[in-house]
Protein backbone atom coordinates (compact mmCIF):
# COMPACT_ATOMS: atom_id res chain seq x y z
CA UNK A 1 0.00 0.00 0.00
CA UNK A 2 2.88 2.37 0.75
CA UNK A 3 4.44 1.68 -2.66
CA UNK A 4 1.27 2.46 -4.55
CA UNK A 5 0.93 5.68 -2.74
CA UNK A 6 4.35 6.80 -3.92
CA UNK A 7 3.48 6.50 -7.69
CA UNK A 8 2.19 9.62 -9.38
CA UNK A 9 -1.51 9.66 -9.98
CA UNK A 10 -2.59 8.78 -13.59
CA UNK A 11 -4.76 11.11 -15.56
CA UNK A 12 -8.31 10.73 -14.80
CA UNK A 13 -9.55 10.03 -18.38
CA UNK A 14 -6.76 7.53 -19.20
CA UNK A 15 -7.10 5.86 -15.84
CA UNK A 16 -10.77 5.32 -16.44
CA UNK A 17 -10.35 3.90 -20.00
CA UNK A 18 -6.99 2.17 -19.83
CA UNK A 19 -5.96 1.66 -16.26
CA UNK A 20 -2.85 -0.38 -17.33
CA UNK A 21 -1.53 2.30 -19.73
CA UNK A 22 -1.97 4.94 -17.13
CA UNK A 23 0.49 3.15 -14.97
CA UNK A 24 3.03 2.86 -17.87
CA UNK A 25 2.73 6.39 -19.23
CA UNK A 26 6.04 7.75 -20.60
CA UNK A 27 7.39 11.16 -19.83
CA UNK A 28 6.96 13.83 -22.56
CA UNK A 29 9.77 13.74 -25.24
CA UNK A 30 12.63 16.18 -25.23
CA UNK A 31 12.53 18.68 -28.19
CA UNK A 32 15.95 17.55 -29.55
CA UNK A 33 14.93 13.92 -29.58
CA UNK A 34 11.67 14.82 -31.36
CA UNK A 35 13.49 16.62 -34.21
CA UNK A 36 15.94 13.70 -34.67
CA UNK A 37 13.10 11.23 -34.87
CA UNK A 38 11.27 13.36 -37.45
CA UNK A 39 14.44 13.51 -39.59
CA UNK A 40 14.74 9.72 -39.50
CA UNK A 41 11.18 9.40 -40.68
CA UNK A 42 11.74 11.78 -43.63
CA UNK A 43 15.06 10.15 -44.88
CA UNK A 44 14.46 7.46 -47.51
CA UNK A 45 15.54 4.02 -46.52
CA UNK A 46 18.61 2.49 -48.18
CA UNK A 47 17.44 0.25 -50.99
CA UNK A 48 19.10 -1.88 -53.71
CA UNK A 49 18.09 -1.45 -57.38
CA UNK A 50 18.64 -3.99 -60.15
CA UNK A 51 19.27 -2.49 -63.64
CA UNK A 52 18.81 -4.78 -66.65
CA UNK A 53 20.84 -3.82 -69.76
CA UNK A 54 19.79 -5.33 -73.11
CA UNK A 55 22.48 -7.22 -74.99
CA UNK A 56 23.78 -5.99 -78.36
CA UNK A 57 21.60 -7.02 -81.24
CA UNK A 58 23.13 -7.65 -84.70
CA UNK A 59 20.70 -6.53 -87.32
CA UNK A 60 23.09 -6.79 -90.39
CA UNK A 61 26.52 -8.21 -91.09
CA UNK A 62 28.78 -5.42 -92.55
CA UNK A 63 30.35 -6.08 -95.97
CA UNK A 64 33.94 -7.31 -96.01
CA UNK A 65 35.26 -4.19 -97.74
CA UNK A 66 34.46 -2.19 -94.61
CA UNK A 67 37.23 -4.03 -92.82
CA UNK A 68 39.67 -3.10 -95.61
CA UNK A 69 38.62 0.55 -95.43
CA UNK A 70 38.98 0.56 -91.66
CA UNK A 71 42.46 -0.98 -91.85
CA UNK A 72 43.46 1.52 -94.52
CA UNK A 73 42.17 4.42 -92.45
CA UNK A 74 44.09 3.21 -89.41
CA UNK A 75 47.25 2.78 -91.49
CA UNK A 76 46.92 6.31 -92.88
CA UNK A 77 46.41 7.72 -89.40
CA UNK A 78 49.42 5.81 -88.12
CA UNK A 79 51.64 6.75 -91.07
CA UNK A 80 50.82 10.47 -91.09
CA UNK A 81 48.25 10.32 -93.87
CA UNK A 82 50.16 7.87 -96.13
CA UNK A 83 49.06 4.30 -96.35
CA UNK A 84 51.84 1.84 -96.88
CA UNK A 85 49.99 -0.45 -99.25
CA UNK A 86 48.37 2.39 -101.17
CA UNK A 87 51.63 4.26 -101.79
CA UNK A 88 53.43 1.09 -102.87
CA UNK A 89 50.66 0.41 -105.36
CA UNK A 90 50.12 3.98 -106.56
CA UNK A 91 53.78 5.01 -107.02
CA UNK A 92 54.38 2.87 -110.14
CA UNK A 93 51.03 3.96 -111.54
CA UNK A 94 51.82 7.65 -111.01
CA UNK A 95 55.27 7.16 -112.50
CA UNK A 96 53.79 5.47 -115.56
CA UNK A 97 51.22 8.25 -116.00
CA UNK A 98 53.91 10.91 -115.62
CA UNK A 99 56.13 9.24 -118.25
CA UNK A 100 53.16 8.91 -120.61
CA UNK A 101 52.26 12.59 -120.16
CA UNK A 102 55.87 13.63 -120.77
CA UNK A 103 56.00 11.50 -123.92
CA UNK A 104 52.77 13.06 -125.19
CA UNK A 105 54.12 16.56 -124.51
CA UNK A 106 57.39 15.81 -126.28
CA UNK A 107 55.53 14.36 -129.24
CA UNK A 108 53.25 17.40 -129.42
CA UNK A 109 56.23 19.75 -129.18
CA UNK A 110 58.05 17.91 -131.96
CA UNK A 111 54.98 18.00 -134.21
CA UNK A 112 54.53 21.71 -133.47
CA UNK A 113 58.18 22.41 -134.28
CA UNK A 114 58.09 20.38 -137.50
CA UNK A 115 54.82 21.86 -138.77
CA UNK A 116 54.80 25.43 -137.48
CA UNK A 117 58.47 26.30 -137.08
CA UNK A 118 60.43 24.04 -139.41
CA UNK A 119 57.86 24.18 -142.23
CA UNK A 120 56.42 27.68 -142.27
CA UNK A 121 54.28 28.86 -145.14
CA UNK A 122 56.21 31.04 -147.63
CA UNK A 123 55.29 34.72 -147.82
CA UNK A 124 53.36 36.08 -150.77
CA UNK A 125 55.00 38.74 -152.98
CA UNK A 126 53.72 41.34 -155.41
CA UNK A 127 55.43 43.95 -157.61
CA UNK A 128 54.23 47.46 -156.78
CA UNK A 129 56.37 49.59 -159.09
CA UNK A 130 58.94 49.20 -161.80
CA UNK A 131 61.09 51.83 -163.45
CA UNK A 132 63.79 51.61 -166.10
CA UNK A 133 66.82 53.87 -165.59
CA UNK A 134 68.92 55.15 -168.48
CA UNK A 135 66.22 53.99 -170.86
CA UNK A 136 67.34 56.58 -173.39
CA UNK A 137 70.92 55.32 -173.44
CA UNK A 138 72.47 54.40 -176.75
CA UNK A 139 73.32 50.95 -175.48
CA UNK A 140 70.16 49.34 -174.14
CA UNK A 141 72.21 46.66 -172.38
CA UNK A 142 73.30 49.25 -169.80
CA UNK A 143 69.75 49.98 -168.61
CA UNK A 144 69.06 49.44 -164.89
CA UNK A 145 65.74 48.18 -163.57
CA UNK A 146 64.38 49.24 -160.19
CA UNK A 147 61.71 47.00 -158.59
CA UNK A 148 59.62 47.68 -155.49
CA UNK A 149 58.17 44.54 -153.92
CA UNK A 150 55.73 43.95 -151.08
CA UNK A 151 55.74 40.76 -148.95
CA UNK A 152 53.03 39.42 -146.64
CA UNK A 153 53.91 36.78 -144.03
CA UNK A 154 50.93 34.42 -143.53
CA UNK A 155 52.41 32.76 -140.44
CA UNK A 156 50.92 33.86 -137.12
CA UNK A 157 53.60 32.38 -134.86
CA UNK A 158 56.84 32.56 -136.82
CA UNK A 159 58.62 35.66 -138.11
CA UNK A 160 60.91 35.70 -141.14
CA UNK A 161 64.17 37.61 -140.85
CA UNK A 162 65.75 38.52 -144.20
CA UNK A 163 69.55 38.53 -144.36
CA UNK A 164 72.05 40.08 -146.75
CA UNK A 165 73.31 38.05 -149.65
CA UNK A 166 70.25 37.69 -151.87
CA UNK A 167 70.45 37.55 -155.66
CA UNK A 168 68.06 38.67 -158.42
CA UNK A 169 67.74 38.30 -162.18
CA UNK A 170 65.44 39.86 -164.77
CA UNK A 171 64.71 37.82 -167.87
CA UNK A 172 62.79 38.28 -171.10
CA UNK A 173 61.91 35.05 -172.87
CA UNK A 174 64.80 33.29 -171.15
CA UNK A 175 67.33 36.02 -171.93
CA UNK A 176 68.89 37.88 -168.98
CA UNK A 177 68.38 41.63 -169.12
CA UNK A 178 69.84 42.58 -165.75
CA UNK A 179 70.97 41.05 -162.49
CA UNK A 180 71.88 41.92 -158.92
CA UNK A 181 74.64 40.13 -157.05
CA UNK A 182 73.48 41.39 -153.64
CA UNK A 183 69.87 42.36 -153.01
CA UNK A 184 70.71 43.89 -149.64
CA UNK A 185 68.59 44.47 -146.56
CA UNK A 186 64.91 45.36 -147.01
CA UNK A 187 63.84 48.95 -146.51
CA UNK A 188 61.96 48.35 -143.25
CA UNK A 189 64.60 46.12 -141.67
CA UNK A 190 65.17 42.41 -141.78
CA UNK A 191 62.66 41.36 -139.09
CA UNK A 192 59.49 40.22 -140.88
CA UNK A 193 59.99 42.85 -143.60
CA UNK A 194 57.23 43.96 -145.96
CA UNK A 195 58.84 46.41 -148.41
CA UNK A 196 61.76 45.49 -150.69
CA UNK A 197 63.70 47.58 -153.19
CA UNK A 198 65.63 45.49 -155.70
CA UNK A 199 67.93 47.27 -158.17
CA UNK A 200 69.16 45.20 -161.11
CA UNK A 201 71.89 46.45 -163.45
CA UNK A 202 72.17 45.64 -167.14
CA UNK A 203 74.40 42.71 -167.72
CA UNK A 204 75.71 43.62 -171.19
CA UNK A 205 73.60 41.03 -173.02
CA UNK A 206 71.88 41.85 -176.28
CA UNK A 207 68.23 42.75 -175.93
CA UNK A 208 65.35 41.69 -178.10
CA UNK A 209 63.63 44.03 -180.54
CA UNK A 210 60.48 44.11 -178.35
CA UNK A 211 62.52 45.32 -175.35
CA UNK A 212 64.30 47.91 -177.49
CA UNK A 213 60.98 49.29 -178.77
CA UNK A 214 59.58 49.39 -175.22
CA UNK A 215 62.68 51.22 -174.00
CA UNK A 216 62.22 53.81 -176.76
CA UNK A 217 58.75 54.52 -175.34
CA UNK A 218 56.52 52.32 -177.46
CA UNK A 219 53.50 51.04 -175.55
CA UNK A 220 51.80 49.24 -178.40
CA UNK A 221 53.40 45.91 -177.63
CA UNK A 222 53.27 44.25 -174.18
CA UNK A 223 56.62 43.06 -172.88
CA UNK A 224 56.81 39.81 -170.92
CA UNK A 225 59.28 39.96 -168.04
CA UNK A 226 60.27 37.46 -165.37
CA UNK A 227 61.85 38.50 -162.08
CA UNK A 228 63.63 35.81 -160.06
CA UNK A 229 64.83 36.74 -156.57
CA UNK A 230 66.37 34.61 -153.81
CA UNK A 231 66.56 35.73 -150.16
CA UNK A 232 68.37 34.10 -147.23
CA UNK A 233 65.75 33.86 -144.48
CA UNK A 234 65.89 32.71 -140.86
CA UNK A 235 62.79 31.53 -139.02
CA UNK A 236 62.20 33.11 -135.60
CA UNK A 237 59.72 32.49 -132.82
CA UNK A 238 60.02 35.51 -130.58
CA UNK A 239 63.70 35.89 -129.73
CA UNK A 240 64.48 32.24 -130.57
CA UNK A 241 66.15 31.60 -133.93
CA UNK A 242 65.57 28.32 -135.76
CA UNK A 243 66.48 26.96 -139.17
CA UNK A 244 67.87 29.17 -141.92
CA UNK A 245 66.21 28.77 -145.30
CA UNK A 246 66.49 30.02 -148.85
CA UNK A 247 63.40 31.81 -150.15
CA UNK A 248 62.89 31.79 -153.91
CA UNK A 249 60.47 34.28 -155.50
CA UNK A 250 59.47 34.23 -159.17
CA UNK A 251 57.21 36.94 -160.62
CA UNK A 252 55.91 36.84 -164.19
CA UNK A 253 54.51 40.12 -165.46
CA UNK A 254 53.52 41.94 -168.61
CA UNK A 255 54.27 45.63 -169.01
CA UNK A 256 53.22 48.37 -171.44
CA UNK A 257 56.51 50.02 -172.31
CA UNK A 258 59.71 50.35 -170.30
CA UNK A 259 60.42 53.84 -169.04
CA UNK A 260 60.57 55.91 -165.92
CA UNK A 261 57.07 54.85 -164.86
CA UNK A 262 56.18 51.41 -166.13
CA UNK A 263 52.57 50.27 -166.21
CA UNK A 264 52.27 46.64 -165.09
CA UNK A 265 49.21 45.20 -166.79
CA UNK A 266 49.34 41.74 -165.18
CA UNK A 267 51.54 39.81 -162.79
CA UNK A 268 51.74 36.50 -161.00
CA UNK A 269 54.24 35.79 -158.21
CA UNK A 270 55.14 32.45 -156.68
CA UNK A 271 57.37 31.84 -153.63
CA UNK A 272 58.79 28.71 -152.04
CA UNK A 273 61.40 27.70 -149.46
CA UNK A 274 64.52 25.85 -150.49
CA UNK A 275 67.24 24.27 -148.41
Amino acid sequence: CDVLRQLPPAPSHLAVLFPSMAERALPPPVPEQASAAAAQLRAPPHETYVVKVQKDQIYRVPPPENAYLAERYRAERAGGGKSGGGSACSTPLLLTLGLAAAAVLLLGASVWLSVVVMRPAPPSFSVNRLSARNASAQRHAEVDYDFFLTAINPNKVTALWYKDGGTARLLHQGTALAKAADVGTPEDGGADAKDFNVLLRGGGHATSKAVERALRGSKKEAVALELAVEFPVQVHVGALAFAAKRLAVACEMRTAGLGKHVHISSQKCRSSFGK
